[in-house]
């Protein structure tokens, strides 16, 4: 028996603080002078003329990591409207950073979060002009800029730089659209629906095409104490992607087959393992928000028999607790599970019940790794014995 009382899954999600992105193809005035470069977290715009109130916090290196691809993309931009939605990201920031966010009153203001990159070490600050709000929706342009001097000397170095914008208006934008060029002059339309990971430019596979060379029979373990692990998930899987959980269904967290031995891209030979080879799992939140999951123990390591997929171990008491908790995990994110392709080595992983086991001994063909934790995803490879 499986013992679970709230599964945690991705909660939050539908009807979160951190409000959706939409594109923007406008070139804008980077800006300049008078408090718009924001360094000293000066005002922006006052609000006298029907603009709303702005002021800019540069926050120094982007807070992200950065976990974006420069040259896939311009930048990264989120507006947050509560401030239970920023911890994630400000939780390393300068005493400074810290400071503008905790003074920032979410009843009438929101902030809007930028990174862009640029060429040199000079390349440290970010930028806003032609702010507004349009139908709910707060739009600018924002610039990554040079700090040098004439005459100073800047490091070459690709560098990210981010910078809060802080928005007070009456009715609060709920959404964002911003217009963002890079140090190399070239702007572009961002997209917060995407995240701050490119699931296309991740890691791995999701799981071999066509049907599998082997399905064993049924497994039938010879110890008569042994109980199999059951399936812990309710209906079905969802493939690679955990994009079908929450109110509004976007895609949070995306899971890999990573092939420790092989750098190529062929998903063929990337997913066939022999015996002793090292597979390894890869989760990684590709959304723009923090995401919280159940314990990374919970999981299902299953073969394709005769019978359907059917978990390859199971214990003498038949008793599999896993604790109640919710691991946050920021946007970009990865969690890692390693095995090894023998009967020890597939439950080696930490944070599973005592005593399991594999049994019988591994037979060749399609295996599942299904992570129950979250929205029941799965991933699957050959075993070729």
């Amino acid at each position: 028996m499986i013992r679970r009382t709230r599964r945690t899954v991705l909660y939050g999600l539908g009807g979160g603080s951190v409000a959706a992105l939409a594109g923007c193809t406008t070139e804008g005035d980077p800006g300049s002078g008078d408090g718009t470069d924001g360094s000293d977290g000066g005002d922006v715009g006052d609000g006298s003329d029907g603009a709303p109130e702005t002021e800019v916090q540069q926050v120094g290196a982007a807070l992200s990591g950065p976990a974006w691809d420069r040259e896939s993309r311009r930048g990264f931009c989120t507006l947050f409207t509560d401030e239970d939605e920023i911890r994630w990201l400000f939780d390393d920031a300068s005493a400074e950073v810290g400071e503008f966010v905790e003074a920032t009153d979410f009843s009438s203001s929101v902030l809007a979060y930028v990174e862009s990159v640029g060429p040199t070490t000079c390349y440290s600050q970010i930028t806003f002009a032609d702010i507004g709000v349009e139908d709910g929706t707060l739009v600018a342009s924002a610039t990554v800029e040079s700090t040098a001097a004439d005459d100073e000397l800047c490091g070459e170095a690709i560098t990210y730089s981010a910078a809060l914008l802080r928005v007070t208006a009456d009715p609060l934008p709920d959404s964002l659209r911003l217009s963002v060029t890079n140090g190399w002059g070239e702007t572009a339309e961002l997209t917060g629906d995407e995240g701050i990971r490119d699931p296309d430019a991740l890691d791995g596979f999701g799981r071999p095409d066509g049907d599998p060379r082997t399905v064993p029979a049924a497994l039938d373990c010879e110890d008569d104490s042994f109980e199999r692990h059951p399936a812990a998930y309710s209906e079905g899987v969802s493939w690679e992607s955990g994009g079908r959980v929450g109110d509004n269904g976007d895609g949070a967290l995306e899971l890999r087959v990573v092939n420790p031995a092989y750098d190529g891209d062929d998903p063929a030979e990337a997913l066939t393992f022999e015996r002793g080879d090292d597979v390894r799992i890869e989760l990684t939140n590709v959304s723009n928000r923090e995401v919280s999951v159940g314990n990374h123990g919970k999981y299902n390591v299953e073969v394709l028999t005769e019978e359907g997929w059917t978990d390859v171990r199971g214990g003498d008491d038949g008793q599999f607790d896993y604790t109640d908790e919710a691991i946050a995990h920021p946007p970009g994110e990865t969690v890692v599970w390693e095995f090894t392709m023998t009967e020890s080595g597939l439950v080696a992983e930490e944070n599973q019940p005592d005593g399991l086991r594999v049994c019988p001994d591994l037979r060749p063909g399609r295996y599942r790794f299904v992570f129950f934790g979250a929205a029941d995803i799965a991933v699957a490879f050959d075993y070729v014995g």
